[in-house]
């Protein structure tokens, strides 16, 4: 493994755009490999399931919570069939950093409790908060966050790959039934994305962390390496002299996300 020379974190809340991002560092081969290395649930060792998301929300007739399926979980995530989390920590510090010693991850608002707990379990983490153990771990790692203004169009999109389990353009989630609307599950992520992006701000005021701020629809969506070379810079890291962004990941929004967009707002509207 290269020696681990700087570090950083991608925070971000699902469907931000954070793939898109991590994806593109990634590809310029000098930072890191940033992945949802710390996904795994601390019960079940592998990703959340879809209907975890829905928790205090009214059920909503689809059966999302009583499909028994465990979720995908990637082998870079997955903890099933591990020692313990020190043989995790190890593979992901191997496999997140490239051979100029720099190492990245992509790190969600409501993964900060699954990684403090299933970390404390190891003596050195033992007793410490989430901020001291990513501290040792990577050695004071700089932060980006990722960030979302169109929260409705946040939740439509979660609400969507939920149904069909299919989490990219072009993935393959199976033979789903086509996704159906409800404003009422909507209405919640839409709470649920405010709720993870103000712990956000919580968390980084309360650590003094001062992080690097992307914003999807004003920097990355219209300026895509641009923001990458932003990135790198704050990172600390210079791209290959040739590099240029590769082709993109393929939007998942289409007619449906418009229509869907479009309900919410009616129904929000009518119940104010």
């Amino acid at each position: 493994m290269a020696e681990l020379r700087r570090s950083y974190l991608v925070c971000a809340t699902q469907r931000s755009g954070s793939t898109l991002l991590c994806a593109m560092l990634s590809d310029t081969g000098v930072a890191g490999r940033p992945e949802e290395y710390f996904e795994a649930m601390r019960d079940t060792g592998v990703p959340p399931h879809p209907g975890d998301f829905l928790d205090g929300l009214a059920r909503t007739g689809l059966g999302i919570r009583d499909d028994p399926r465990p979720p995908q979980a990637p082998d870079y995530s997955s903890l099933v069939g591990l020692g313990d989390y020190r043989q995790h920590l190890e593979r992901t510090l191997r496999r997140g950093t490239t051979p100029n010693g720099v190492f990245g991850a992509k790190l969600m608002f409501n993964q900060l409790d699954e990684l403090h707990a299933l970390a404390g379990q190891l003596p050195e983490f033992a007793d410490l908060p989430v901020q001291a153990q990513l501290d040792r771990l990577l050695g004071g790692p700089r932060y980006v966050w990722v960030s979302r203004a169109d929260t409705v169009r946040q939740a439509v999109s979660m609400w969507k790959a939920m149904q069909t389990r299919r989490w990219r353009a072009g993935g393959d989630g199976g033979a789903e039934p086509a996704p159906q609307y409800r404003y009422e599950a909507i209405d919640h992520l839409v709470r649920r994305f405010a709720a993870d992006a103000e712990g956000w701000r919580h968390y980084f005021a309360g650590q003094g962390i001062v992080p690097l701020t992307v914003g999807y629809e004003s920097e990355l969506e219209p300026d895509l390496a641009g923001t990458v070379r932003r990135v790198l810079d704050w990172i600390g890291v210079t791209p290959p002299g040739a590099w240029a962004p590769g082709e993109p990941l393929r939007r998942q929004a289409d007619a449906v996300t418009e229509d869907w967009v479009a309900a919410y707002r009616r129904g929000l509207a009518a119940v104010r």
